[in-house]
């Protein structure tokens, strides 16, 4: 190529293709020479630089124009798939990607680089990198789930039966009877976090989100401390939702925390639940796909606000504008994923300085159920019986902590720890009910073993995850399924229900 001396930016060796790049609103191409100042640019990248002249190019320097000079290979090679940015004439920084190009002009080496906006594929990039790490999440929780319900089933069944040997002592009943209820929401939490990997449906009810508040009250207090005062404005009239206790639980401490991180010094935090008829106008506005009834949930805060650019992404996975204080991201793209789960939208309001407002819109039920509560149910309610129970579990602890209920529930109870050892117990003592625990084992092959030995029990197997999910694989295989890590109350109800059940057809969990 020869530079044109009376017009900057043209060539004079390819007339028809610097012609056809020069008309290009997609492609930028510039010729730069060895010293690395800038021979030619086409309309797109001076349009891309902010220069409007040809002439404005005469005596300007690529590495004016660089945000980081050695993006701009220096060795005489050409280069593909090259990402630059640079630095427009107003500031802003613009990602190009595309080949670099060494050739000659006018008998002198050059370089030409030919781009494109590489900012969408940094954007694709984005987006496959945050996939995978979705996909890494979900196969760590998944893998680390199975040992925390263990240890969860242990401490919640033994705080059970702790609890009901105190509740003729008040004050250590109360302490015992806390703990019991902080093992279990995080036993929940476990299941959330499983739910929220897989991307499950949630298990709901119809329940009463004022109760919820009510409920985690105390804990919030303890976890917002003495610089934060926490109001809870609750309308007892409000109504029911259809939704997951323990994921409003969870939604509502999040967002509390959230609120209590944005407060510099003292601040308060207002909760409040209120019902709204949103009409179709409304609605429209809200993005609510169906306009009536609704429960609405609030988060308030005096604190210090969200930037303006960053309310739009604020419910993004891993988005945080807390990172210096360790925050993952995670918390907020959950809380929305729960609103959506549930049926609602999420509405966040916020000003700088001002303070924060994050309100949770969900469906009221038109025709709720009651819920029902083991929290202070005492054994006394709880149904017992006589018959045979063996056990398989490799974990020595769940094994002794389902022997203790199952004795205080009036059982016969054996343990094993191997399926061999199963297998020689139930020839042997012939028992009506099998519970089967384990990580990832063949149960069904275990189970037809039991049914060829000339032995029938009704069969428990205990499983992670959903309950509905877990009822739609153990069903057709001919036992009960029961999600771990459970309460006593759930032992000893699905433990019955399945010895009454008749025949091989498993009870409902």
């Amino acid at each position: 190529m020869r530079q044109s001396s009376s017009r900057p930016g043209r060539t004079e060796a390819t007339p028809v293709v610097w012609s056809l790049l020069e008309e290009s609103t997609i492609v930028a191409a510039v010729l730069v020479s060895e010293d690395g100042r800038i021979l030619g640019a086409n309309s797109r990248m001076r349009a891309l630089l902010g220069i409007r002249q040809l002439a404005d190019l005469a005596g300007c320097k690529l590495s004016d124009y660089l945000v980081q000079p050695d993006e701009w290979p220096s060795s005489s090679s050409s280069s593909a798939g090259v990402i630059v940015r640079m630095r427009s004439a107003n500031g802003e920084t613009v990602t190009l990607r595309g080949d670099i190009r060494r050739t000659r002009t006018g008998g002198a080496p050059a370089t030409c680089g030919l781009f494109v906006d590489g900012g969408e594929a940094l954007q694709l990039r984005a987006a496959v990198q945050h996939s995978a790490r979705m996909e890494a999440l979900g196969s760590l929780t998944a893998g680390i789930a199975h040992d925390f319900n263990n240890l969860l089933t242990v401490l919640v069944g033994n705080l059970y039966l702790v609890t009901e040997e105190l509740r003729d002592r008040p004050k250590a009943f109360e302490r015992v009877k806390s703990a019991r209820e902080a093992s279990k929401r995080g036993a929940d939490l476990i299941k959330q976090l499983l739910a929220f990997a897989r991307r499950e449906q949630l298990e709901t009810d119809d329940i009463d989100p004022c109760n919820v508040v009510s409920d985690v009250e105390p804990l919030l207090r303890r976890a917002l401390g003495i610089r934060i005062e926490l109001r809870a404005e609750l309308d007892a009239e409000c109504g029911r939702v259809r939704a997951s206790t323990a994921q409003l639980e969870s939604v509502i401490v999040n967002l509390a925390i959230n609120a209590r991180d944005a407060i510099e010094g003292k601040g308060r935090v207002t909760i409040r639940v209120r019902q709204t008829n949103v009409a179709a106008a409304e609605a429209a506005r809200l993005s609510i796909a169906k306009p009536g009834d609704y429960v609405v949930v609030s988060v308030i805060d005096d604190g210090g606000g969200i930037p303006p650019e960053a309310i739009g992404r604020v419910f993004e996975p891993f988005f945080s504008t807390k990172r210096e204080r360790g925050g993952t991201g995670l918390g907020l793209s959950m809380v929305r994923w729960f609103v959506e789960q549930s049926g609602g939208v999420i509405k966040l309001d916020s000003t700088v300085g001002k303070g924060t407002t994050v309100a949770l819109y969900l469906p009221r039920s038109a025709d709720p159920t009651f819920e029902v509560s083991d929290k202070t149910m005492p054994l006394s309610t709880l149904p017992t019986g006589t018959e045979r129970v063996l056990v398989l579990s490799p974990d020595d602890a769940v094994r002794s902590t389902m022997r203790q209920i199952l004795e205080v529930l009036g059982y016969s109870v054996e343990l094993t720890a191997t399926d061999d050892e199963m297998i020689a117990a139930v020839g042997a003592r012939r028992p009506e009910l099998l519970i089967v625990d384990g990580p990832a084992r063949d149960d069904t092959g275990l189970i037809d073993r039991v049914r060829a030995s000339g032995s029938a029990p009704k069969v428990i197997v205990t499983v992670e995850g959903q309950r509905s999910q877990a009822r739609s694989v153990a069903a057709p295989l001919g036992f009960t399924a029961l999600v771990k890590p459970f309460t006593l109350a759930d032992l000893a109800s699905t433990v019955r229900r399945t010895l009454d059940t008749k025949g091989d057809r498993p009870s409902s969990d």
